[in-house]
Formats: C-alpha cells, structure tokens, sequence
C-alpha cells in the first residue's frame, strides 16, 4: 500500500490572509480554513494588534525593496536585471496591499465597533487592500452598507465557517469561483 502525503506549497506562493477578531472560536475555524485551502494566516485578536502585524509586514516590504534596488543599481547581468525588476513590481503591490485579504470583525470587544474604525484607517493609508467584514449585529451591517464595505453575517460555527470559506475562496480567485449575488449585496 503505497501512502501519498500532500504537503503545503510553499509560504511564499500563497495568499496572504489577516483575520482580526476577539473571539477565539472564530480563529479555531479560520485556521481549519486556512489549512482546507492552503493559505497563510496571519491572527490578530484586536485591531492595534492587526496594525502590528500591518506595519511590520509593509517595513520588511520596503526593506526588501531597497535591498534590491541597491542589487539592481549594481548588476550588470541583463537576466538577473529582469528578475529584480520583476520582484520589485510584486512589491510594489505588496506596498498597496500587504496582504490578499484582511478578514476583520466589527464589534471587538463586543459590541463596540472598533472594527469599523481600524478597516476604515486602513482603508485610508491602503486604498487597494482587500477587505472583508463580518458581524451578526444587523445595525453593524447598515453602517458596514454606508460605509462602503463588502460583508458576510455571522450565522451558526458550521454556517459561518462554510460561508467564509466559499467568500475567502471567492475574493482570493474569483476567475474560479465565481460570487452570486444575493438579496443582502448592495452594490
């Protein structure tokens, strides 16, 4: 009998993800998730935690960055040249957007929006990231409607599990999993 063990691609060829909740039932199953689909979580259980792990990851960026473009100011070899110039172009989008998408609550601690608030700073400082918001509080959804933001409603662990598998998937590779609207999306 012959066993074939499927290991993980490598760190670096997967999406990025940043889930920010305060609950620790809520990452017990986006790490189930992360695992299922094969994607680098990162956690965060409150929002100056997640604008840590923001920050350090946009300095390694921009220190990765100067490391080569002093690299390229100094080779000659025109293959090793496009190379660099093509690391710099994924990082230059890694700038805008550090990770593939940024899972966040709304109400941590419970029932204070301060999710809200930390998706809009980020929204501000970086217009192009991915952001996906999730509640069970129905006032939270009409301000999270006003404001611009993409949603999903928190139902039962095994709804909201499976549901936020199928809309990471949807929002990772939307070529291959295609999203259906639905009465509760408003744009």
């Amino acid at each position: 009998m012959v066993f074939k063990i499927k290991l993980p691609a490598p760190a670096r060829n997967r999406p990025r993800v940043l889930f920010v909740d305060d609950m620790k039932d809520i990452h017990e199953y986006t790490s189930r998730i992360a695992r299922k689909i094969g994607i680098v979580k990162r956690t965060a259980y409150f929002p100056p935690q997640a604008e840590l792990i923001i920050k350090r990851r946009l300095t390694a960026i921009k220190k990765l960055t100067a490391k080569l473009k002093a690299k390229l100011a100094t080779t000659k070899n025109p293959k090793e040249k496009k190379l660099i110039e093509q690391k710099l172009g994924v990082l230059l989008r890694l700038e805008k957007a550090p990770f593939d998408l940024l899972v966040s609550d709304v109400n941590m601690p419970h029932n204070s929006q301060t999710g809200i608030k930390f998706v809009k700073g980020v929204r501000q400082r970086l217009p192009a990231q991915k952001i996906l918001m999730h509640s069970d509080d129905q006032r939270s959804l009409d301000d999270l409607r006003e404001n611009g933001f993409d949603y999903l409603l928190k139902k039962s662990p095994e709804t909201s599990e499976r549901e936020l598998e199928e809309r990471i998937k949807q929002e990772l590779w939307p070529k291959k999993y295609k999203r259906k609207l639905t009465d509760d999306d408003w744009f």
